[in-house]
Order: C-alpha cells, then sequence, then structure tokens
C-alpha cells in the first residue's frame, strides 16, 4: 500500500469512527448527569435508537415554510460532516486535512447556525423568531472567541491547518508552545487559556447549561431548541445528530489543546484511539459536572460569561504573537 493510499483508508476509518461515536459522547454526558440527580437514566446507546425512531416517521412542516425548510437540515448535517472530514481526532492524516484552515471551519460553524436559524424564521413561528434572534445574539459574542482562539493556535505554530498545528504542537517541533522558546510558565499558560475559552465557548454553542438547557421545552428560556420547535420526523434527527456531531467537533479541538496525541503511522492507531476515546470521556465528565453544579443563567448574564472567554483569547493571542 502505498502511503497515500494509507491515508485515505485510515483517514476514512478516522472520520466514520467519529460520526459513530457522536451519539454515544452525549448520551453519556445525559446518563451522567441523570445518574447525579438519583436517576436511573436512560440507555447510553438512546440517543441511536431516537434517532433510528426519527428517521421513520413522516416530516410535517409549517403552510408558510418555502424549500428552505427543505434543504436546510441537509445543508447543517453536511456542512459539521465537512468539518469532521477536515478535523483530525487520534490519526494525524484526515481527508480533508490539506483544506482544514482555521478561518475556514470557524466560518463553517457560522454557515450551519445560518441555515439553522433561516429554517427557524422560514417556519413562519413566533418561537421561530426568537430562537433565531437569540442564536445569533450567542453566536455574536462567542465566535470572536472561537477564531481568536484558532488565530492564536495558527500564529504560535506558524501552521494555518489544523492538522498541521496539532501534529506541531504534539512534536514539539522549532519551539512549540509545550515545549517553546518561551519561560515554561508562558508554555503552560497559552494552551491553558485556549483551553479554558474554548471550554466556555462549547457550552454556548453547544445549548449546554448554564448558558442554555438543551432539555428544556419552557418557551422563554430556549436559545437553541427555539429554532427547531416546528421541526418533526427526518429533519428532527438530522437536526439531533448535527447537535452531537458540533459537540463532537468542539470535544475534539479540546482534547487536542488538553492532550495533542495522534497515529502518525497505522501501527500507533490502536494506542492512539484509545487515548482519544479516554479524553473524549474526561471532557464529557467536565461538561456534566459543569451543568450539575450550575443552574440555567439569565439570558442578560450570559455576555458576562462570554466577555471571560474572549478576554483569555485575546490575552493568549497577545501572547502568541510575542513570540512569533
Amino acid at each position: 500500500m502505498n502511503f497515500n493510499g494509507q491515508h485515505l483508508i485510515f483517514g476514512t476509518v478516522q472520520f466514520f469512527i467519529i460520526v459513530i461515536l457522536a451519539p454515544f459522547f452525549a448520551g453519556f454526558i445525559h446518563k451522567l448527569k441523570q445518574r447525579a440527580r438519583g436517576q436511573k437514566g436512560i440507555n447510553i446507546f438512546q440517543f441511536y435508537l431516537n434517532f433510528n425512531k426519527l428517521l421513520k416517521k413522516e416530516i410535517v412542516l409549517s403552510k408558510d415554510a418555502s424549500f428552505v425548510s427543505n434543504i436546510a437540515p441537509y445543508i447543517v448535517f453536511a456542512d459539521y460532516l465537512v468539518i469532521l472530514l477536515m478535523m483530525p481526532a487520534f490519526y494525524r492524516y484526515s481527508l480533508l486535512g490539506v483544506s482544514s484552515d482555521v478561518i475556514l471551519i470557524a466560518y463553517s460553524l457560522a454557515l450551519a447556525t445560518f441555515f439553522m436559524t433561516l429554517y427557524a424564521m422560514d417556519q413562519g413561528s413566533a418561537f421561530g423568531g426568537l430562537g433565531a434572534s437569540r442564536e445569533w445574539f450567542l453566536t455574536v459574542l462567542s465566535e470572536p472567541s472561537l477564531i481568536f482562539v484558532f488565530i492564536s493556535l495558527a500564529i504560535y505554530t506558524k501552521h494555518g491547518r489544523i492538522t498541521d498545528i496539532f501534529y506541531f504542537v504534539q512534536k514539539g517541533a522549532a519551539n512549540a508552545f509545550l515545549s517553546g522558546i518561551h519561560s515554561g510558565a508562558v508554555s503552560i499558560a497559552i494552551p491553558f487559556l485556549l483551553f479554558i475559552s474554548l471550554f466556555i465557548v462549547s457550552i454556548s454553542e453547544n445549548a449546554r447549561i448554564p448558558i442554555d438547557n438543551p432539555e428544556t421545552h419552557l418557551e422563554l428560556t430556549m436559545f437553541h431548541e427555539a429554532n427547531i420547535l416546528e421541526t418533526s420526523g427526518k429533519h428532527l434527527g438530522i437536526y439531533e445528530y448535527g447537535s452531537y456531531l458540533k459537540l463532537t467537533v468542539f470535544l475534539t479541538v479540546m482534547s487536542l489543546i488538553l492532550f495533542p496525541y495522534m497515529a502518525v503511522n497505522i501501527y500507533q492507531i490502536p494506542l492512539a484511539l484509545i487515548i482519544y476515546v479516554l479524553k473524549m470521556l474526561i471532557l464529557c465528565i467536565l461538561i456534566a459536572g459543569v451543568e450539575i453544579v450550575n443552574p440555567k443563567m439569565r439570558v442578560f448574564r450570559v455576555p458576562n460569561v462570554l466577555s471571560v472567554s474572549f478576554i483569555l483569547s485575546l490575552i493568549a493571542m497577545i501572547l502568541s504573537i510575542r513570540g512569533f
């Protein structure tokens, strides 16, 4: 097998493993929260069963809906799939690694949000308009932090592709920020700041407590859920699975910042996969812990939390520029 063929095969394996595991990570978080509340909890594979059930149900659309409502769920789902095609997880080479520009990934996430909110407004529902406005309220506050996190990584490592960035971090080549040209304190501070900033953004972008509550059906507290309140059948299943993929994207990036280890050859893949799953489960436990100890906060307190993320990412970017 030639080198490019090996990348293609194992890059494809990596992609499908991530896509298949996505509902498991979301279900694991949900199970932990229920057990912490003293409940028996759902089957850890319940989200797979829910997706299969929704795919068999009829799609019901508003009489005011246009063709946008028919294509938006598929565009959102395909967008997250493309992002995962760019992402490394446990193998150094992703299928679209050549195109894995950090700014492109950030804009791809925004594109999915755009079509989801377009779908919400296309239903002609008051709750859809409420959800769309709140969604962009959060996005406007969180996107700058996300972009600054990616730019900080790109500046520090002097690479623009996310596959190269984390390979550079892993190897510590050319005095990267884990063993870099700075003092030890600064070398530790940059990934720590980026991790905390991205963790806050991921809470916001994935509708997690305390910023949002993915389990609520109270209209006055809805953010993300209000966008798909009118969704049913296959479309709802696609949106739900897309949310699992989005959560997996953020968890994967955080896992690579926390402990950047990827296989560079086929012999390292089993160990790299085990480490990847362990890192993801640790992050799931962390998210579940945050949701258990925090109540849902008021809408107008959300900017205070996201401003902390922005400041941390800005500090990390300044430190990265100093080392350029």
